[in-house]
């Protein structure tokens, strides 16, 4: 599994790979394992974290795990108002959109496996705009909408499997 690390920007594998190489060699292959490593050199390229300098290194420490520790218990990247603001719009005219085309859905093709699965999908969906919006407002409008578009269409994509589903049962 330790080609997975290929995946990770260099700054990253420069400072983190032989952490991580121990990491990976204590744990058993397996199809979590390789999406959790997929998700986090994702997160590397998304979310850099290495300066230029590495003055802020502590010998001895176990870096990699003190950094992670350190950014969830912050809660993540800071937020201006600003984002917050932005994105807080961006979700409310989000909610009333997906409202709207859940009511006329619903008027149209009633009990439709499709109609429910938007509905089933609105809350988690509402939740992924706001923080696209918020922590990807920087980034390229590509990359926002690939993540939104392709976040989107999955969760939309997995209600649609679980209400097909229950039809059938």
């Amino acid at each position: 599994m330790n080609w997975l690390l290929h995946l990770y920007p260099a700054r990253w594998r420069e400072r983190y790979g032989d952490e991580f190489r121990a990491v990976l060699a204590g744990q058993r292959a397996s199809l979590a394992l390789f999406f959790d490593v997929l998700g986090g050199a994702v997160d590397a390229h998304l979310h850099p974290q290495i300066l230029h300098s590495h003055a802020n290194q502590t010998k001895g420490d176990d870096t990699m795990t003190l950094a992670m520790l350190q950014r969830c218990t912050a809660g993540g990247a800071r937020l201006s108002p600003d984002d917050r603001r932005i994105a807080s719009r961006v979700t409310t005219i989000s909610a009333l959109a997906i409202a709207v085309l859940s009511i006329v859905l619903t008027k149209i093709y009633r009990e439709a496996a499709p109609v429910q699965a938007l509905i089933y999908a609105a809350a988690p969906a509402l939740s992924m705009v706001y923080a696209q919006t918020a922590y990807l407002r920087r980034r390229s409008w590509r990359v926002q909408a690939f993540l939104l578009g392709g976040g989107l269409s999955g969760m939309y994509l997995f209600m649609l499997a679980i209400c097909l589903i229950a039809k059938r049962l």
